[in-house]
């Protein structure tokens, strides 16, 4: 019976040592499989961080490029642009 025994006890640690390998394996894949995903959804959360920056400061630069626009009018009708000059100039 010992020996029965210890030859069932030696065939289930091989089952238990495929069994750890298959484990290992799988485990393996979905590191990297879910590593994937977090490098993609890092991304997008980056990229949305972005664009949440960009649209929530749309109408201070468009306040600012208004602005900027506007000074450059009056300048210009008022001629103290360089190109305002040259046009009077002539």
């Amino acid at each position: 019976m010992s020996i029965s025994s210890g030859v069932g006890h030696f065939v289930q640690s091989i089952i238990e040592t495929f069994q750890g390998l298959l484990a290992a394996i799988v485990n393996f894949f979905q590191w990297v499989v879910n590593s994937i995903i977090g490098l993609f959804m890092a991304f997008i959360h980056s990229i949305e961080g972005v664009i949440g920056f960009a649209i929530s400061n749309f109408f201070v630069l468009g306040t600012v490029a208004a602005a900027v626009f506007a000074y450059l009018l009056y300048a210009q009708r008022q001629g103290t642009t360089p190109v305002s000059r040259t046009i009077k100039g002539r």
